[in-house]
């Protein structure tokens, strides 16, 4: 091959090589055009801006904080997904940052956003509430503690009326044995939720319906117990009087063993619709169970 061709080659291949390298940006360049992108809520910017300066300076002195970033402005974005893997991979990279609490607040937010979109997902509270409680647990001085308290209860309210969603559907249909398993499980896992201060009083009607005295006397000692402050629990206590007394064994207990004795009774399986104390419920389906 003639040398002029080969020489010719040669150039065309650096050429070449030099067309496929793109242009390095200034580290202070691409971290001022993300904050003033971010500072201006143009958020899809700030992310292109922030991962530019990750892809060619990884080891800038920004870097660890362009990946909060990232995270924060899918976040604010309200792309719920994304910002949930990006505080996910912040978190797996960075488990001693300072900033941790902050981020386990905001998957525990970001779930609870994406559960806001569907009154069927319950898993977006279960997982909310897991980043909820391991802040507290983990950081229990930390600002964003207080915080996490007050989601942990709106969250455990949230999964406590599903639960009684659920009941007050088998209520509706008549099937008691559902309903009642559905009693037990919310009594056991939220007991001191708004809803299963609702669930024990329709309960008490519908076992005072069936002439179920034990039933009906146990639902509402346990509401009384449970819930003196509120409305419902007083009326417990009203109704009840002083022939009962709510000191001594905890009536919850007792409540929920009633239940799972009388749901072995093959005539206690079908409930009749006329003694439902729960309004009717909209739509063709149940709640998801």
């Amino acid at each position: 091959m003639p040398r002029r061709l080969i020489g010719a080659l040669a150039v065309a291949l650096v050429a070449l090589g030099c067309a496929g390298k793109k242009p390095v940006i200034p580290p202070e360049k691409l971290w001022g055009e993300a904050e003033d992108a971010f500072n201006i809520e143009a958020y899809e910017l700030a992310v292109d801006r922030y991962k530019k300066l990750l892809d060619q300076h990884p080891f800038d002195q920004h870097a660890e904080e362009a990946e909060l970033k990232i995270a924060l402005s899918y976040y604010k974005a309200q792309r719920w997904a994304e910002a949930i893997a990006a505080f996910g991979d912040f978190e797996r990279m960075h488990p001693t940052s300072t900033e941790l609490a902050a981020v386990e607040y905001h998957l525990g937010m970001a779930y609870l956003a994406q559960a806001s979109t569907s009154d069927r997902d319950q898993q977006s509270h279960a997982n909310a509430l897991t980043y909820f409680r391991n802040l507290t647990d983990r950081f229990p001085l930390s600002p964003w503690a207080e915080k996490a308290r007050l989601r942990v209860r709106e969250c455990r309210e949230a999964l406590a009326k599903h639960e009684a969603d659920v009941a007050a559907y088998y209520l509706k249909i008549g099937n008691l044995k559902a309903a009642e398993a559905r009693l037990q499980g919310l009594l056991t896992d939220y007991p001191e939720t708004d809803a299963a201060a609702q669930c024990l009083y329709a309960f008490a009607q519908v076992y005072a319906a069936r002439n179920e005295a034990e039933g009906a006397t146990l639902a509402l000692a346990t509401l009384a117990r449970h819930h003196p402050d509120g409305p419902l629990g007083r009326e417990a206590r009203e109704r009840l009087g002083a022939a009962v007394s709510l000191d001594g064994d905890d009536p919850m207990n007792l409540l929920i063993a009633h239940i799972v004795h009388m749901r072995t009774e093959a005539d206690r399986q079908k409930l009749p619709n006329t003694v439902s104390a729960y309004p009717d419920i909209t739509g063709a389906t149940p709640p998801t169970p």
